[in-house]
């Protein structure tokens, strides 16, 4: 199965994020991405790949165990990015200035935890973000995006949007033409 372990949005917070996808298609040079539906919007914690039974069990246990101590947290929007950088912006990310000191002290015990239960290291740092919208084409990266996505933060990203961050969750994940389809396998809260 392919998997990952992610913090989902709570209900309410997905009107926030659905809220500002549609004011920034009004963005032209936004008009190329299209936009993650706001019940698959979550903050990944480690994308785990193709993992079978075992290190599913395996992993949920590490997820658990870290959560066990660990504290809901709020999670700002503060700025707009893309991924991997502003030639090729394949992926639009909202996101904090700085990762919230519990939600760093989470994803330290949760590595530490998946390490101890023979799973492999993250491939790169952790970056806190919310992916909120893909490019559908490639090639030559729109237009003025840089300056819009700047624009976008002070209208709409000032003051910040708070989200909080209660659960952890195993999620499988299917690929599928229309977008990937996500079904929670094992949850925890977050004390």
């Amino acid at each position: 199965m392919r998997a990952f372990l992610a913090v989902p949005l709570m209900p309410e917070d997905g009107g926030v994020v659905g809220a500002l996808q549609e004011s920034l298609a009004s963005m032209p040079a936004l008009e190329e991405f299209r936009w993650i539906p706001p019940s698959n919007v979550h903050l990944t914690l480690r994308f785990l790949g193709e993992i079978d039974e075992d290190e599913a069990e395996r992993a949920g246990g590490a997820l658990e165990a870290a959560a066990g101590g660990a504290e809901g947290f709020e999670l700002l929007l503060e700025r707009f990015g893309v991924f991997p950088h502003l030639r090729s912006p394949n992926v639009l990310w909202a996101g904090p200035v700085a990762c919230p000191p519990a939600l760093e002290a989470f994803v330290r015990r949760l590595s530490g935890g998946l390490s101890r239960a023979g799973l492999p290291a993250a491939d790169r740092p952790f970056k806190p973000h919310l992916t909120i919208g893909r490019r559908r084409g490639r090639g030559r990266p729109p237009a003025g995006l840089e300056g819009e996505l700047v624009a976008a933060e002070h209208r709409w990203l000032s003051p910040p949007l708070r989200l909080r961050m209660e659960e952890a969750v195993l999620f499988r994940s299917e690929l599928r033409p229309g977008g990937a389809i996500y079904a929670p396998i094992r949850r925890a809260p977050l004390a």
